[in-house]
């Protein structure tokens, strides 16, 4: 049988094709068990157990020793596997709820302890009751079991039109007190 030079051409075309398939399967299979030998890490490896994760818009809520609520959010919270119950937040927002009024906690970066249920905030903190009470302070810690509120860092405080600066403060909830530490200025205004 004569086949006409479409049909011949076709075949060789196919041909050549198959055969090249074949070839670029076979050198990528061997290639990717190279790179698996080399990768650093792979499912038996140590490395997988410390991996992390992260969670976008997180919402923390608890109760304080008093059962009254705490809201503890952030942009995003970041658990490693070796420390289950700790998270480093971006932008952590704390909400304190006491008998009379809410308190409000903000800063640039935080740790959430889930077990002891403390959180250490750092950069630009501000720490208001939304209405006339200010605090702003570079690093602070809450604890929320002891509802205590601190910070060893500089501290300006400021309600209505009074103005108090510290080397660093202390507020405690049960016993309505807040405590400041090293020099402190006062400046009462009427």
């Amino acid at each position: 049988m004569k086949y006409s030079m479409i049909i011949k051409s076709l075949k060789f075309f196919l041909l050549f094709l198959s055969i090249s398939i074949f070839t670029i399967l076979v050198i990528k299979s061997i290639s990717q068990k190279n790179d698996n030998r080399n990768s650093l890490i792979t499912f038996e490896s140590e490395e997988v157990s410390s991996t992390t994760q992260v969670l976008k818009k997180p919402l923390f809520m608890g109760l304080d020793r008093k059962q009254q609520p705490f809201k503890i959010s952030a942009q995003k919270a970041t658990r490693f596997t070796k420390s289950e119950n700790i998270f480093n937040l971006e932008k952590p927002n704390g909400e304190i709820e006491t008998n009379s009024e809410k308190f409000f906690i903000y800063g640039n970066t935080g740790i959430f302890d889930n077990d002891d249920q403390t959180l250490l905030i750092n950069g630009d903190v501000k720490f208001t009751d939304k209405n006339s009470m200010k605090f702003e302070t570079s690093v602070a810690k809450f604890d929320f079991r002891k509802q205590i509120l601190m910070g060893n860092e500089s501290v300006i405080g400021r309600k209505k039109d009074s103005i108090i600066k510290s080397e660093g403060f202390k507020i405690i909830d049960k016993e309505n007190k807040v405590i400041f530490f090293g020099k402190s200025y006062l400046t009462l205004n009427k």
